[in-house]
């Protein structure tokens, strides 16, 4: 091989690598951030009940919880508040039962698993469902010291619970499913049984998209991402027509490159990819208290936090369906 076609051979490569490692879907983090900072400030959009967000929130990440690992008392009452909550706001369920439970791999002694799904009837295209999703477990204890993960994941219950409430008193003109999801963290567990029964019952056609929600609560730079775009890119809309009505910088991103930086199958979301769903998965990046004990309520942002959850729900009312909807 001549040294022309060797530089050749390399030129091609390093084209292809940028290529394929850069988005194209949306403009660079950078392009994205700068009229985002250089906008005035807006009055924040407050369509949520924000007691009862800061409610769950404290409650979930509580000592009573214990960190929310399968298997202890404290996951179970987990378990029971989200029940309780869903059942007050009146959502509908299948199967007529809000518990989908499921055998996952052994956890402190046990393999039972319990997803929570509820859903509201859409005005026009009942068929047609969006899943808003979160997972509720966590890790638990290690050495009697507690990981209470308020942000990872209460932020993200809290914040679906809330939309559920607003759109069982405001009916969205598709129909949507509220799932609280378990063993997250023990490798999308409830997420991919979920979707596993779903298509064994031929439901699956049914999911038109999912909105995943997880570590929504906290970001010193008040970033909110929304990851997915590249697998979808006819979803940027979405983006487009909420970010300049939230005080928050929400930004397209992190479903390209390494593995820490691609979350395209580090969460719940994956479950629905694998299946050809399309989603978006709105997070935050990784703090210094992620799966640490340091990551409580205290530690949060209350107003940002509140300012994010009514952000996702713009999002969530922002989405029309492919087969129809809005």
């Amino acid at each position: 091989m001549n040294q022309i076609t060797a530089l050749l051979i390399l030129c091609t490569f390093f084209v292809s690598y940028i290529c394929q490692s850069q988005p194209s879907a949306y403009p660079t983090l950078n392009e994205q951030r700068a009229p985002l900072f250089a906008r005035k400030l807006i009055k924040p959009t407050r369509l949520l009940d924000s007691i009862k967000i800061v409610s769950d929130l404290t409650f979930l990440s509580s000592e009573i919880c214990e960190g929310r690992k399968p298997g202890t008392p404290g996951h179970e009452r987990a378990a029971q508040r989200i029940l309780s909550r869903m059942r007050t706001i009146g959502l509908d369920s299948f199967n007529n039962s809000l518990i989908a439970p499921f055998e996952g791999r052994t956890i402190n002694g046990t393999t039972a698993g319990k997803n929570f799904i509820g859903f509201i009837k859409g005005t026009k295209n009942e068929k047609d469902f969006l899943v808003v999703s979160a997972h509720y477990d966590h890790v638990g204890k290690s050495a009697g010291i507690t990981f209470f993960g308020a942000d990872d994941n209460a932020s993200g219950v809290a914040c679906m619970l809330a939309m559920a409430n607003y759109f069982k008193k405001n009916p969205p003109p598709y129909s949507i499913i509220f799932a609280a999801f378990d063993r997250e963290e023990t490798g999308l567990e409830g997420a991919m049984k979920y979707v596993d029964q779903l298509e064994k019952t031929n439901r699956l056609a049914g999911i038109k998209m999912n909105l995943n929600l997880d570590m929504v609560a906290r970001s010193d730079s008040n970033e909110l991402y929304v990851c997915g775009i590249k697998h979808n890119p006819s979803y940027k809309y979405v983006v487009e027509e909420v970010k300049h009505k939230t005080n928050a910088l929400l930004l397209m991103g992190h479903d390209f490159g390494s593995f820490r930086n691609d979350w395209t199958k580090l969460s719940d979301q994956y479950a629905f990819h694998k299946k050809n769903i399309p989603f978006l998965y709105v997070s935050v990046e990784d703090h210094a208290d992620y799966h640490k004990p340091t990551d409580t309520v205290e530690r949060i942002n209350l107003g940002r936090f509140i300012e994010n959850c009514n952000t996702i729900l713009l999002i969530a009312k922002a989405i029309k369906l492919k087969s129809g909807g809005k």
